[in-house]
C-alpha cells in the first residue's frame, strides 16, 4: 500500500524527464503557435479566435517565470528580486523600445506625424500603461496598440515576485493564494459584466480583469513542483490521444463563443479556456515525442518560437508595409507575406538586439547551492536539487 502511495506521488517518466530538461520540449512550438493566432487574428482571418494567442502567451508565461523562481529558490535557498528585475529588464526593454522607435518612425515616413491621441497612445505604451488607456479611451488601430499584453505582463511582474519571495518556501500556501486569486478575479469580472455593465475593453485590456490567465500558469508550475495532483498529471499523458480531448474542448469553447459572443466569453471562456490551456500544456511537453505533437519540436517551428517576441512587436508594423510597399490588399496574398516579413524582422530583432541582452543575463544568476535538507530529499520530490546555474534557456523566457 505504502509502494502504491509512493507511486502514486511520482510523476510519470516522461514529464519528469522533459521538466529537469536544460530546455523544457515543446514551450517553442508552443510560443510559435501563439504568435501566429496572434498574426492571423490581427489580420481578420476567418474563424481565428480573438484574443486565443494572448491567451496562451499569458499561461506559458506564468508558468515558465514560475518555475524559473523555483528552481531558484530549490538551488539556491531564495530568489533574488533585484536580479529578476534586471533579467526581465535585459530580456523585455531594449527589443520593446527599439520597436517603438521604429513604429513612431514609420508612422511618420508613411502616414503623418501621430496627432496628440496617438502620441498619448505610444507614451502610455513607453511606460507599460496602454492596457488602460486602451480601456479606458477610445482608439483607432495602430502598430503599437497590440502591446497591451506586454503591458499587463510588465504590470504583473511588479507584483508576483514580491508575492513569491513571501511564500516561496510556503509552497502550499502559495497554492492558497493563487487559487482563492484566480476564483476572486473570475468573480469580480462576472460582477463588472453583469453587474455594472462594464465595456468590453475594460473587461479585455485590464491588468485586474486578465491576471487570472497568467496566475493560471503560475500555478501550474507551483502544483508540478509540489508533486500535487500527480495521478491527473500521470493520467492525462498516459495516452497521445488524451490531449485530443483538452484540445477538441477549447475548439468547441472557441466556436460557442463565435455563436454566443461576450457573455459566454466573459463568463465561461475566460474561465474555461486558460485551464484547457494549462492541461494541454503539460500534455504536449510530456507528448512532445509522439506524432501527434512531435511538429512542436521541429527545428522551423522551434526556430519561430525563439524569434516569436520580435514577431509579436512587429507583425502590425508589417501588415502595413506590405499594404504600402507592395499594394496586397488580398488577405490571401497579405497573410504570408505578413508571417513572412515578420519573421525577417523578428530575425533581426533577436540577433541584432535581443541576443545581446540575453548574454548579459547570465551575470544576474544566483549560483550559491543551498545544502540539501532532509525535506529536500524527500523520495517523492521528482527533481533533484542540484547547484548548477539555472540554464539560459529557461532563462530566456
Amino acid at each position: 500500500m505504502a509502494d502504491k502511495l509512493a507511486h502514486a506521488s511520482v510523476l510519470n517518466p516522461r514529464l519528469s524527464t522533459s521538466l529537469s530538461q536544460k530546455k523544457i520540449p515543446s514551450l517553442d512550438g508552443l510560443r510559435a503557435v501563439a504568435v501566429l493566432l496572434v498574426i492571423c487574428h490581427h489580420l481578420h482571418v476567418p474563424f481565428f479566435p480573438q484574443g486565443r494567442g494572448v491567451l496562451t502567451f499569458f499561461v506559458l508565461s506564468g508558468f515558465l517565470i514560475t518555475w524559473m523562481m523555483l528552481k531558484e529558490s530549490e538551488s539556491t535557498g531564495d530568489v533574488s528580486i533585484r536580479n529578476f528585475y534586471i533579467r526581465r529588464v535585459l530580456r523585455i526593454f531594449p527589443a520593446f523600445y527599439v520597436f517603438l522607435i521604429v513604429s513612431l518612425a514609420a508612422r511618420w515616413l508613411t502616414v503623418a506625424w501621430p496627432n496628440r491621441s496617438l502620441l498619448y497612445d505610444y507614451l502610455s505604451a513607453f511606460f507599460y500603461t496602454i492596457n488602460y488607456r486602451l480601456a479606458l479611451t477610445p482608439h483607432i488601430a495602430h502598430t503599437a496598440q497590440h502591446t497591451w499584453a506586454l503591458s499587463v505582463e510588465e504590470q504583473f511582474y511588479l507584483l508576483w515576485p514580491c508575492v513569491f519571495v513571501a511564500f516561496h518556501k510556503k509552497l502550499r500556501q502559495l497554492t492558497n493564494v493563487l487559487v482563492a486569486a484566480i476564483v476572486l478575479i473570475n468573480i469580480y469580472r462576472l460582477v463588472l459584466y453583469f453587474g455594472f455593465h462594464a465595456r468590453e475593453s475594460w473587461l479585455t485590456y485590464s491588468f485586474d480583469t486578465r491576471a487570472d490567465h497568467i496566475f493560471i500558469g503560475c500555478l501550474l508550475a507551483v502544483l508540478l513542483k509540489r508533486s500535487v495532483g500527480t495521478w491527473f498529471w500521470n493520467r492525462i499523458t498516459a495516452h497521445t490521444w488524451y490531449s485530443l480531448v483538452p484540445f477538441l474542448l477549447a475548439i468547441a469553447s472557441i466556436a460557442i463563443s463565435f455563436h454566443r459572443g461576450l457573455a459566454y466569453r466573459f463568463s465561461v471562456g475566460f474561465v474555461l479556456d486558460p485551464l484547457l490551456t494549462a492541461i494541454l500544456l503539460v500534455q504536449v511537453v510530456a507528448l512532445g515525442h509522439s506524432r501527434l505533437w512531435g511538429w512542436l519540436n521541429w527545428k522551423v517551428i522551434v526556430y519561430l518560437g525563439k524569434i516569436s517576441y520580435g514577431m509579436f512587436l512587429y507583425h502590425m508594423l508589417a501588415n502595413r508595409l506590405v499594404i504600402v510597399l507592395f499594394g496586397m490588399h488580398s488577405l490571401w496574398f497579405r497573410l504570408p507575406a505578413v508571417i513572412a516579413m515578420s519573421m525577417l524582422i523578428g530575425t533581426c530583432s533577436y540577433y541584432l538586439i535581443e541576443i545581446r541582452f540575453l548574454r548579459l543575463k547570465t551575470k544576474f544568476e544566483r549560483e550559491t547551492p543551498q545544502k540539501p535538507t532532509a525535506s529536500s530529499l524527500r523520495p517523492n520530490r521528482p527533481y533533484p536539487i542540484t547547484s548548477r546555474p539555472l540554464p539560459r534557456e529557461l532563462e530566456s523566457a
